[in-house]
């Protein structure tokens, strides 16, 4: 028999390990982490930038692959966790995985579509859509406890760059060579409204007035011509423009020859305008000095403007027919 109050004992006992495992099991069943940021089958476009957010319970590392490769191997010093990756045009599989102490603890997969015109990946599949992230009455309830998500009086004219609410989140666009203006000053206002819905910070469709209210003197140039390039004449600087940054001059999306073919693919061989002799040999549209800026490549834009022109193809220098524009090289 027991003694008196031994009874009682041995059921705390029995209640204490009953408790103590059956909370460990429930520990066990919580995932290593949770990929909160972005949303299954998302569309992005711009520049292609894309902002993994992972609240994290147990891992020392996050291993990330962007399309099959591992694009890092951070290690987890916060419980929510960002990590900035730059994706493909079109398609892209993103993985990250929780890592301890080399064994995968979980696994979450992204399916994204990178949408651009440039692109020749231009249909978005089914299924997929574009989430803005700025949305007035859908803020995320988890990025509004650390973010300021509203418009702050600083974001007007910042000081500096850490005043502006904006640069947390999004100094990554300034990463290149080649800044614009009103974002090396991290005057996002100047550009992005913070009154438009469903998703503040939007700008307008299509951006040229936008544009023409620093840029007036492409503005006079562009509405004096008779012919206008495809995106000038629809007011689209953005199709070839990345309007914060870019490794290229004039803040291109692509190098110059590679953006022009994109789209005018049929140009791509590299060799260009009439044949002459008997080898019909064309001229070449790269990989040469420009003879009227020798300090850069030949590309289509020796010849060609960009945005509009006085001839109906396009060409530099006032030149209205093909002897005009070859003798501005060819003089001899």
């Amino acid at each position: 028999m027991l003694k008196e109050g031994g009874g009682r004992k041995i059921v705390r006992l029995i209640l204490f390990f009953l408790l103590l495992f059956h909370g460990h099991g429930k520990a066990s069943d919580d995932p290593a982490f949770t990929l909160l940021h972005p949303p299954q089958r998302s569309t992005f476009t711009g520049t292609g930038l894309v902002h993994l957010v992972v609240e994290v319970s147990k891992a020392a590392h996050l291993s990330v692959r962007l399309n099959g490769k591992v694009q890092g191997k951070p290690r987890v010093t916060e419980r929510t966790y960002h990590y900035t990756l730059r994706l493909d045009f079109g398609s892209n599989k993103v993985e990250v995985e929780a890592v301890e102490e080399k064994k995968i603890l979980a696994k979450e997969t992204r399916e994204l579509f990178f949408f651009s015109v440039i692109a020749k990946e231009k249909e978005i599949p089914p299924g997929f859509v574009q989430i803005p992230f700025h949305e007035t009455k859908k803020a995320p309830k988890k990025c509004v406890a650390c973010h300021i998500l509203e418009p702050q009086k600083t974001d007007r004219a910042p000081a500096s760059p850490s005043e502006s609410s904006c640069h947390v989140c999004h100094k990554g666009l300034l990463q290149f060579r080649q800044v614009h203006g009103p974002a090396a000053l991290w005057n996002c206002l100047a550009c992005h409204n913070p009154e438009t819905s469903p998703a503040r910070y939007a700008t307008p469709v299509p951006v040229r007035d936008l544009c023409y209210r620093c840029h007036t003197d492409q503005k006079d140039y562009f509405f004096s011509s008779p012919y206008q390039h495809g995106p000038t004449a629809t007011g689209m600087c953005t199709i070839c423009h990345n309007p914060h940054a870019s490794d290229n001059e004039f803040w291109l999306k692509k190098p110059p020859w590679d953006l022009c073919t994109t789209c005018h693919t049929e140009k791509a061989s590299g060799r260009h305008v009439i044949a002459w002799g008997p080898s019909g040999d064309t001229h070449p549209t790269r990989g040469r000095p420009d003879p009227m800026k020798p300090e850069r490549e030949f590309s289509c834009r020796s010849c060609h403007n960009p945005h509009a022109s006085k001839a109906p193809k396009l060409w530099n220098f006032n030149a209205t027919t093909y002897m005009q524009l070859c003798q501005t090289c060819h003089n001899k």
